[in-house]
């Protein structure tokens, strides 16, 4: 319900020169320094996007890495060494494999929010380039 105290309060909203948002008043005008430096920012674009694709190459190194493991095994259980090396190079060679699949997961979760940063990049170059000249 409006009272008179609302109401002076609305008109004088209204009669404001200062313009305001529902959170209070706008924010100060960009200065030049700032626009320049967006600018800049827009030109440099496409290579912030080298970060978002994943320039080292993850699964090509977690690849190796596996292959240098099952390698390294199999070196080890063909070696004609005595019996109580061997139990304790099994040990050893299980505890690599539990790290190795513990490097596969993690690689695979990061390349799953790669792909995530890499569409949501891809998705601001679009807005940007609706109004921008992009580099």
């Amino acid at each position: 319900m409006f009272t008179p105290h609302n109401l002076k309060r609305i008109i004088s909203l209204l009669n404001e020169n200062e313009k305001q948002t529902v959170y209070g008043e706008q924010p100060a005008p960009l200065t030049y320094e700032y626009k320049k430096y967006f600018a800049e920012a827009l030109k440099t674009y496409s290579q912030m996007g080298e970060v978002m694709y994943g320039r080292e190459k993850l699964q090509e190194m977690v690849e190796r890495i596996t292959k240098m493991v099952e390698t390294a095994s199999r070196m080890i259980s063909e070696s004609d060494d005595d019996i109580v090396e061997k139990v304790s190079a099994s040990r050893h060679m299980k505890n690599m494999d539990s790290s190795l699949k513990d490097l596969q997961k993690s690689a695979n979760e990061i390349m799953i929010h790669e792909r995530r940063m890499a569409a949501a990049y891809e998705d601001i170059a679009e807005g940007l380039k609706k109004y921008y000249d992009v580099g």
